[in-house]
């Protein structure tokens, strides 16, 4: 049995990976805190209802200079640089190290949140049915 067929499989899988990419964004402003002009960068929010749906045929590609792939496209959360709230240091540097602290912990805990839901929900198939093997 394929787990990612099962809706709260898929919306979990999909979760993970949202929560991996903003780790690895916030993980970057946080290495950029430093550098002159920077501007930290975040990633949209998904939308998770959209995991219910029904998947859409995915495009073939013929070449792969026809369509950019965007980071965090197959998550639906999108890597983006919004204006800055605070002001800019001298150099130009727009990093709150505390804000990216605050959203590394934040992105953390919901990942580790998401992994107790998807184990839980594996956990309940096993006992529901001990013919699946996962």
């Amino acid at each position: 049995m394929d787990l990612k067929n099962l809706s709260v499989f898929n919306l979990a899988n999909k979760k993970m990976d949202y929560l991996a990419l903003k780790q690895q964004v916030t993980a970057g402003n946080i290495a950029n805190a430093n550098t002159p002009g920077y501007l930290p960068k975040d990633v949209s929010e998904p939308n998770w209802g959209a995991a219910f749906k029904k998947p859409a045929l995915a495009m073939t590609v013929t070449n792969p200079r026809h369509m950019a792939n965007r980071p965090g496209q197959d998550t639906g959360g999108i890597v983006y640089t919004p204006q800055p709230s605070v002001s800019l240091t001298m150099d130009g540097n727009a990093v709150v190290l505390e804000d990216q602290l605050n959203q590394a912990s934040k992105a953390s805990s919901e990942y580790d949140k998401t992994v107790t839901i998807y184990n839980s929900y594996k956990n309940m198939l096993k006992t529901a049915n001990t013919k699946i093997s996962i």
